[in-house]
């Protein structure tokens, strides 16, 4: 019996968490090819968003863009706005890590907006933070404080525990933008752990912030 358009995604996305980039992207290969085949939108679009989410590892953002693109508009030509869910993200995600702030700013606001009406609080708690990162590497620091503890807020509500090692991170650049060089050093250790505990390895973007922490530590007092 052929797996099922779900089983293959959770196993391309256990693979991803795992970083094992080359098994995902094969999976998300495989379920593209199948979920095709079949006329199945849903499995098409998670395949491609899978694939997009391998190439963003990779740094291949004009791929991601594409990928992304193709997905968002499969969603639309089905009328299906929460399938436009992940693409839209990842859409935000190749912005960001490309450096075009501005247009990251606005699909993440897009992807807040689609959220809150489709009343996924997690995916609204993890784009604050999304945005909360291109505020402040656009210097407005006071916005980004605000949309991390909004973040924070709202996924400790929600009880969305996979994104602790993420809020320790955001909690982490926050102590050191502070100037508390110290307690960002203690709180990256408590976000290795957190990963650790939950047997992931970072998103892309999350990776970029996490390296760029480390660097500006190794060049802090007390390093």
């Amino acid at each position: 019996m052929a797996e099922s358009d779900d089983a293959l995604y959770d196993r391309a996305v256990a693979a991803f968490r795992s970083g094992a980039d080359d098994q995902a992207a094969s999976l998300a290969e495989e379920l593209v090819r199948d979920a095709s085949a079949a006329g199945r939108l849903p499995g098409k679009v998670d395949g491609l968003c899978m694939m997009a989410r391998v190439a963003l590892r990779r740094g291949e953002y004009q791929r991601v863009a594409e990928l992304a693109g193709e997905a968002r508009d499969l969603a639309r030509s089905g009328n299906e706005r929460r399938l436009e869910r992940i693409p839209l993200h990842m859409q935000a995600a190749a912005a960001r890590m490309r450096g075009d702030l501005g247009p990251a700013r606005e699909l993440y606001l897009e992807s807040i907006e689609l959220n809150r009406q489709l009343g996924d609080d997690r995916m609204v708690a993890g784009e604050y933070r999304n945005l909360a990162y291109v505020e402040l590497h656009d210097g407005h620091v006071a916005r980004a404080r605000d949309l991390f503890s909004s973040s924070a807020g709202l996924a400790r509500a929600c009880g969305y525990d996979a994104l602790e090692p993420y809020l320790l991170l955001d909690s982490a650049t926050l102590a050191l933008e502070a100037g508390d060089a110290a307690s960002a050093r203690q709180l990256l250790k408590q976000t290795s752990a957190g990963f650790a505990a939950f047997g992931q390895v970072p998103d892309p973007d999350d990776a970029a912030e996490l390296e760029r922490l480390r660097g500006r530590l190794s060049m802090s007092p007390g390093a």
